[in-house]
């Protein structure tokens, strides 16, 4: 495992298993969050199996056990919503990815993960 890279908005602290996660996955995602301009809190990095077998509504192929997902939140309103995708929908990227709005009751979150080559991007609104 590389050493975890030094990026503008995200430090190893914030994480729950640095040493699980793909590092090149999080350059992008950091370029992206700089493209947004608007703060993102992780919520959930990396997962071990265990981990993620425990997560609600998580599958047994999620990009969480490959260190190429996360979930965290944001300001929820229209304009920050809109700077989030339109940041993820055109920073540079090798392969597809896939971001959820997540939207009910007792939760607000987006879920963000690197599909890799071969895959298409996909908007996902998962709103209760």
């Amino acid at each position: 495992m590389l050493p975890f890279p030094s990026l503008k908005h995200f430090s190893i602290n914030e994480l729950r298993h640095p040493e699980l996660v793909d590092n090149a996955f999080w350059i992008w995602l950091d370029a992206a969050r700089d493209a947004s301009a608007t703060p993102w809190r992780i919520t959930s990095d990396a997962r071990t199996p265990e981990e993620n077998a425990r997560a609600s509504g998580s599958s047994a192929t999620s990009l969480h056990l490959t260190g190429r997902a996360v979930d965290f939140t944001v300001k929820w309103d229209r304009e920050v919503l809109w700077r989030v995708v339109h940041a993820v929908c055109t920073t540079p990227c090798f392969g597809g990815v896939e971001l959820e709005l997540v939207q009910s009751p007792r939760d607000k979150h987006l879920h963000l993960a690197w599909l890799g080559s071969g895959r298409p991007s996909r908007l996902v609104l998962n709103l209760d």
